[in-house]
């Protein structure tokens, strides 16, 4: 029996995160080379035109509407990939400087837990990342401890 894995529909924000979870998809059907060039020595059409539809058909289940309308010109997963990276993964100047900015300022709401919050900057940490920026572990554990730190500062007013 093949295990079956739900991801939230792709609806134009967060690209990265949904683009790690689709690789995952892809991989765990085996069509996960359909999103990038054929290889000269792959011969089996039929084989490849498989995997091809197997990726064409995860990705379009893996898509909202309004994001699905955008690709339905495009008649291969690498095509559908190329275009969704294109469109998503602004890899802009202004949208690294925009992003750093996001984590760097980024505070703890007091409704939120240390866990969320830990999200959201693992979430920033991610879409960095895909923009090739690097977080030194260092640099991240620090970011980290700050808010571990402003907790437990926070934590301790409150007992007084």
């Amino acid at each position: 029996m093949a295990t079956k894995f739900k991801i939230e529909k792709f609806n134009g924000s967060n690209f990265s995160l949904w683009k790690l979870k689709m690789k995952a998809i892809l991989r765990k059907d085996n069509c996960l080379a359909a999103i990038s060039e054929r290889p000269a020595d792959f011969e089996d059409n039929a084989k490849w035109n498989e995997m091809d539809e197997n990726a064409i058909a995860n990705l379009y289940l893996s898509l909202a509407d309004g994001v699905l309308s955008s690709i339905e010109e495009k008649k291969t997963a690498k095509e559908i990939w190329d275009h969704l990276g294109k469109l998503y993964e602004a890899k802009s100047l202004h949208n690294k400087i925009f992003l750093k900015r996001k984590l760097y300022t980024l505070r703890m709401a007091e409704s939120t837990s240390v866990t969320e919050h830990i999200n959201a900057m693992n979430t920033l940490f991610s879409q960095l990342t895909s923009l090739s920026y690097k977080i030194e572990s260092q640099e991240r554990l620090e970011l980290r401890f700050k808010v571990y730190r402003i907790r437990m500062i926070n934590s301790s007013s409150i007992d007084k």
